[in-house]
């Protein structure tokens, strides 16, 4: 941690900040947990706020020895979940009927849409009560969808300042009430560039000046250079959700094409999602299962030893219905421990991959470029490594985790 941010930080008075998500922690969102952990270390308190049971805190080596809470908010078997809506009613009639209006009644929605809203209203009073239990002062939710929905009510009815960090299918795909969040908000970070610009040209009303860029970040001490992997074939490792955005379907031809050329690689991919029976069968279609495995879900600590085996990380990210990728936390962690990385121009991966100086960039869902970029890497170490050193360094210099966790505690002042 960088003492000057720890000094800027203590010198600031208690605050105790409300981090809101739909299911907080997630080993799928380690980058919030990451952050979350980095604030606790630099004075802040923190109390999570998930809109369904969370996973166990157990599982995330981060916030070993930080003493977290976490409230579920929905929960309707709870007896407050009902009497803070009547109390809410009753003591606040103005806040909450003003609620109930400005963000069901009368935005202009989808009736599925509406709906969506009417329920994260009714759970808006047990949060906000929630919030005033644990002494918040200020809220603060991952994710521009749900998670900032039941935030922006919530911050309504507690009369409590509120902001939120957008992302990818948040900003792209599922924007319910997103001008009201944007105008609403003290400030809306985004990861990238990218999404500032895009937040700018398609909600022209939100307040621009309130648009703040907050890099993902790491702790480059909890992801120390590794030592150059001598395998007999290089192994290439993808990881992410299985999902059609992250272009693994792109990877596994690019294998094949590979084989096809006489090139002879070991890909593996770790994640888990809708995508696998997809994915399995074009294995099996293509042939290549004697050089592609699908390992599944693995903890946090597991990729980490897969990392270090790494010759090539490749992140194939594409576009799918308008829904993509923002800057994939995967580049971060191989990057920082000087793994050669590959992906594509999508979103603001860019920003971080920038094309042969920190890595590879490939058109999206081009197998074809893709394998003569493996190719490229695996014939000219030197490049690879000369790009993996550069990436390090900027990964050090703007994805410090600490240095972003900094940034927020001024935003939230």
């Amino acid at each position: 941690m960088c003492s000057a941010d720890k000094k800027k930080a203590l010198s600031r008075p208690p605050r105790v900040i409300a981090y809101v998500g739909r299911i907080l922690p997630t080993l799928s969102e380690t980058f919030v947990v990451r952050e979350i952990a980095a604030l606790v270390r630099l004075g802040a308190t923190v109390e999570l706020f998930s809109l369904y049971p969370p996973e166990s805190l157990a599982v995330h080596p981060e916030t070993r020895g930080l003493n977290l809470n976490v409230t579920t908010i929905f929960c309707p078997r709870c007896p407050f979940f009902w009497l803070a809506q009547v109390w809410y009613a009753v003591v606040h009639p103005r806040r909450y009927w003003g609620c109930f209006w400005r963000y069901v009644l009368v935005v202009r929605v989808s009736w599925r849409d509406r709906l969506r809203s009417l329920l994260y209203f009714v759970a808006a009073p047990y949060a906000a009560w929630s919030l005033h239990c644990r002494r918040v002062t200020h809220i603060h939710a991952h994710f521009a969808n749900s998670p900032a929905s039941l935030a922006l009510m919530a911050a309504h009815l507690a009369d409590l300042p509120f902001s939120f960090m957008a992302h990818a299918y948040d900003v792209f795909v599922d924007t319910l009430l997103l001008p009201e969040k944007l105008k609403a908000a003290k400030f809306a970070a985004t990861c990238s560039f990218f999404n500032v610009n895009y937040l700018k040209a398609h909600f022209p009303a939100a307040p621009a000046a309130r648009l703040e860029v907050i890099r993902y970040g790491l702790d480059p001490v909890a992801f120390p250079l590794r030592e150059q992997p001598k395998n007999r074939i290089p192994l290439l490792l993808g990881v992410g959700r299985l999902v059609e955005t992250k272009g693994f379907h792109t990877l596994i031809e690019a294998c094949a094409r590979l084989r096809d050329e006489g090139v002879a690689v070991d890909c593996r991919i770790i994640g888990e999602g809708p995508e696998l029976p997809r994915l399995r069968q074009m294995i099996k279609a293509r042939q290549v299962s004697d050089r592609v495995t699908l390992l599944g879900k693995r903890l946090p600590q597991e990729v980490k030893g897969y990392y270090a085996e790494t010759d090539i990380l490749i992140m194939p990210s594409c576009v799918r219905h308008n829904d993509r990728d923002g800057i994939p936390n995967v580049l971060l962690e191989a990057m920082a421990m000087g793994i050669p990385v590959i992906s594509t121009y999508v979103s603001g991966i860019p920003e971080l991959v920038r094309h042969q100086e920190t890595g590879l960039l490939v058109p999206p869902d081009d197998p074809v470029a893709l394998a003569a970029a493996i190719k490229t890497l695996l014939a000219d170490p030197g490049l690879a490594q000369k790009m993996a050193c550069q990436g390090r360094v900027l990964v050090e210099r703007e994805f410090n985790i600490y240095h972003s966790a900094a940034s927020l505690l001024e935003l939230f002042d």
